[in-house]
């Protein structure tokens, strides 16, 4: 996935639940077979059954995606009426708009116009998706919108307000945020269960639907489900059937939505010989059936991507990137200002953290550690030590728990924690002396995860690109799958950052890792307190990895 040419095989089995299973070796993990995709093969009754019986469980078990979309309206319409009125009870003066009924007739125009704004901005549109896909970005300019409504509504009333107009705006702009981080975060951790999701028929050649369904799989938040597969039949390296059944070549594609009750097709058009692509989007199209065509392309921004119409026949355009001197300055200047602020305001937090840290086993406060920098240059990191002074011995001994694909390591409930670690983990309080390495230059506030020299010894030419950008104290992957065991994943969003970030997308990541801290810091707090860290030699019970494997 993500364009690093490798497969991993998936098992679905449950409702939306996921495993991994590791290739035995190098090489292709699908093996394909090879058979025409125009073909109508006859498959076995019994097979096709079981991948309607499957679909139709996935369509009508789990909340429809509509029934979200309805619930985010009702959430925007509390959070905007709440935001304009906080905000005209702030701004309102001794002007004539502050009057009851005037105010009144303000708020209602206001949460019009911006309702308005949202719908025609698509923030509605499904498969929803979470405020970090860049509806922020349009979120912010809904909002414009509605004031320049507000500005020429009070100049017909010949009583412009500025302050009025600003506190409203604000307002609104604040509680709709808050309102949609979230349900953003409930929306993603239902869809990770299966519910508010379209269901969809992959189709095209073998490879592209097993790269597809694993995408779909690893990232429930797209609002995409697979019930189904059309096109080349991917068989599993193990010989597993489980999980979207292959219902025939791509000609059996609309009996194949007929059959499931699919919202959609998913295209996969790499692969796909001569005009195999144009006609089954004709043939959809023709039956009134969304379609939706994956490019294969990774690692490129909606902005930097547009569709033209040359000669009535619809072309991709894929922009360079382009990073000008300014947004380098830009950059550079957040991370300068935002730092210092920062380590001033977080000072008392990490005084109180070193003295509990020396109170634990009379250790060093600070731990070092050499990662991989901006052009590959190696340097010392900063954090505060949330191990054992042992730590690094014992991770040998831990390997065998490694719950991440590819060379990165991560063990749930790792003994070496010590207790009052794991709090500083949580609420990323660690993380904090990083600033200083930000104040040197030597990494920025957002970046990808500084490697260690082991783990950039495994990674190839193009994953070696990471290093053209200096390394963050949080980033994409930090924000939106560390939690992920996917080793592709780490690959296709540090990849998109380098070639994609900016000043904006940077405030963007800032924006997210605080919601995405406070969950971790509360969750840490519902846990029973940790008890001291067992010796390496006593038997402990391990955690059930999500991945699994020879």
């Amino acid at each position: 996935m993500g364009g690093t040419g490798e497969s991993r095989l998936l098992s679905l089995h449950e409702r939306g639940g996921v495993r991994h299973i590791k290739g035995r070796g190098p090489g292709p993990r699908v093996a394909v077979v090879h058979r025409s995709l125009e073909s109508e093969h006859d498959i076995p009754r019994g097979a096709a059954d079981g991948a309607v019986a499957w679909g139709m469980q996935e369509s009508v078990s789990g909340h429809r995606p509509s029934a979200a979309c309805r619930r985010l309206v009702a959430v925007d319409i509390v959070a905007l009426l709440v935001g304009w009125s906080a905000g005209w009870a702030i701004g309102r003066g001794d002007t004539p708009l502050t009057a009851m009924s005037t105010g009144i007739a303000m708020i209602a125009a206001g949460f019009a116009a911006t309702i308005a704004c949202f719908s025609a901005a698509r923030l509605y549109r499904s498969p929803l998706n979470g405020i970090r896909s860049g509806a922020l970005g349009r979120l912010v300019q809904s909002v414009a919108v509605a004031a320049m409504v507000i500005i020429v509504w009070q100049a017909a009333l010949d009583d412009v307000v500025p302050r009025l107009v600003l506190t409203s705006v604000v307002g609104a702009l604040v509680a709709t945020t808050i309102a949609r981080y979230g349900f953003d975060a409930w929306l993603v951790s239902r869809r990770a269960r299966g519910d508010f999701r379209t269901t969809v028929v992959v189709a095209g050649t073998a490879i592209e639907t097993t790269r597809l369904i694993e995408f779909l799989e690893l990232n429930p938040e797209t609002g995409f489900a697979a019930v189904a597969t059309v096109g080349g039949r991917p068989v599993f390296a193990d010989g597993a059937t489980a999980g979207p059944r292959w219902m025939g070549g791509l000609g059996r594609t609309l009996e194949a939505v007929r059959r499931t009750g699919a919202s959609g097709v998913l295209v996969g058009v790499n692969g796909l010989h001569g005009d195999a692509a144009n006609q089954l989007v004709l043939t959809l199209s023709a039956a009134g059936i969304p379609a939706y065509l994956s490019s294969g392309l990774s690692a490129i921004s909606r902005v930097r991507l547009d569709t033209l119409s040359l000669a009535h026949e619809p072309f991709a355009l894929v922009r360079p990137p382009r990073h000008s001197r300014l947004q380098a300055v830009a950059k550079r200047a957040l991370d300068l200002v935002l730092a210092s602020v920062l380590l001033v305001m977080t000072a008392p937090v990490m005084a109180v953290a070193a003295v509990l840290i020396k109170m634990h086993d009379r250790g060093p406060v600070f731990f070092r550690q050499v990662r991989i920098g901006r052009n590959g240059e190696p340097f010392t990191l900063i954090k505060l030590r949330t191990m054992e002074v042992d730590a690094e011995a014992r991770l040998a001994d831990l390997r065998h728990r490694n719950e991440r694909h590819g060379p990165l390591f991560k063990v749930s409930g790792d003994p070496r924690v010590t207790p009052i670690g794991g709090y500083l983990r949580s609420a990323a309080i660690d993380e904090l002396p990083q600033l200083f390495n930000v104040l040197t230059g030597r990494m920025s506030i957002v970046g990808p995860r500084p490697a260690l020299p082991a783990e950039t010894a495994e990674f190839d030419d193009e994953l070696q690109r990471r290093h053209l950008v200096r390394p963050g104290v949080t980033g994409l992957w930090q924000v939106e799958a560390n939690h992920k065991a996917s080793f592709d994943e780490y690959r296709r969003l540090d990849l998109f950052y380098v070639d994609n970030w900016s000043a904006a997308m940077d405030l963007a990541v800032m924006i997210d890792t605080v919601p995405v801290i406070a969950r971790r810091a509360l969750r840490a707090l519902r846990r029973p307190a940790p008890s001291a860290p067992a010796p390496v030699g006593s038997p402990s019970p391990i955690p059930k990895a999500i991945e699994v494997g020879p």
